[in-house]
């Protein structure tokens, strides 16, 4: 038996290290999946015939959908990302919804809504990004030892090519600091990674992922990282006053030779496997997709994933995760090694 136990214990000591090594690996070593659209409810027959009504031949791109955003966090996702639109005095997206006084009273508050397609594709998981962000809060808190939570925010102020896409009011000033504010607020600031820890003492924040590297994913436990997804013009207007993020609590897919430059946002792996195995080789952090537009899940076209994989990037994003919904009855799941 004391044998048995010396066995043991040499077992146990010989495999603390390796788990320790494990937790101490920092955050441009994570490599995990998320869903595009996250807000994006999962489509039922009678939905799905409703969509194709009102989106007519634009409805095969975004014939998919999810469950709640806790459920995705259940399931293992750990990038979720939500399409805030501009609505600082509120109640510019607020006619729809006058039959539902609950949605119709969110609607009617200031601050940025949720929705892929204001007026046309408008079901959504959490309407406002105050909610949206919310719920990822409340699952946060209820599991505290959760590895890092990446959202992207992709604030859209203009058509960006989309022919359904009604004109919106910009990002301005006020409300990308309404944003900062609002993750501030729900998250706190101390289950935050932000620029300025990444950056620490170097001039830029391109240099602080060049040489001082990312935190640890140790010591991101429990915490969320925000990434700003928009236009020149948004972006350029949230570092204005704020050099390399000083002070943001948001990332942003800057240029790769831009002072802000941390994460990137490569959209084909398949074209761009070498652009992104040379910018995961140098430190920075790179979100992929799987699949777009039910493209790849019509096929059971594996390619673009599998050039993910081999890419190397530590985020990929897909509509297909295990455990989300198939209303198309495709039997297309992406799935990590």
């Amino acid at each position: 038996m004391q044998k048995w136990l010396a066995a043991l214990a040499l077992a146990l000591c010989a495999a603390a290290p390796i788990a320790v090594r494990a937790q101490d690996v920092p955050l441009n070593g994570m490599h995990v999946l998320g869903s595009h659209n996250s807000y994006r409810p999962a489509l039922t027959e009678q939905t799905l015939a409703e969509q194709r009504r009102i989106l007519g031949e634009h409805s095969a791109a975004v014939e998919y959908g999810h469950p709640s955003i806790a459920r995705q966090l259940d399931l293992g996702l750990r990038q979720l990302e939500f399409d805030p639109v501009a609505d600082p005095f509120g109640g510019l997206f607020a006619a729809p919804y006058v039959g539902d006084p609950a949605s119709f009273a969110a609607m009617r508050r200031p601050g940025a809504k949720v929705l892929h397609v204001p007026f046309v594709d408008r079901r959504s998981l959490c309407l406002t990004l105050a909610d949206c962000f919310a719920q990822v809060a409340s699952w946060s808190r209820a599991h505290p030892g959760h590895a890092l939570i990446t959202v992207v925010v992709n604030a859209s102020d203009g058509r960006d090519d989309n022919p359904i896409m009604p004109q919106l009011m910009p990002f301005d000033a006020a409300a990308l600091a309404a944003i900062d504010t609002s993750a501030r607020t729900t998250f706190g600031t101390a289950h935050l990674i932000t620029p300025d820890q990444v950056r620490g003492r170097w001039p830029t924040l391109r240099a602080g992922v060049l040489h001082r590297g990312w935190p640890r994913q140790s010591a991101a436990k429990g915490k969320v990282m925000l990434i700003l997804d928009t236009n020149d013009r948004v972006l350029d207007a949230y570092r204005r006053g704020h050099a390399s993020l000083r002070g943001r609590a948001m990332f942003g897919f800057y240029g790769e030779g831009d002072a802000e430059a941390a994460i990137f946002n490569v959209q084909n792996p398949v074209e761009n496997e070498a652009r992104i195995r040379q910018a995961v080789a140098q430190g920075f952090i790179v979100r992929t997709r799987a699949d777009s537009d039910t493209v790849e899940a019509r096929r059971g076209d594996y390619r673009r994933f599998q050039a993910a994989l081999r890419s190397g990037a530590q985020i990929i994003s897909t509509d297909y995760y295990p455990g989300a919904p198939d209303p198309l009855h495709l039997g297309f799941v992406v799935r990590l090694p």
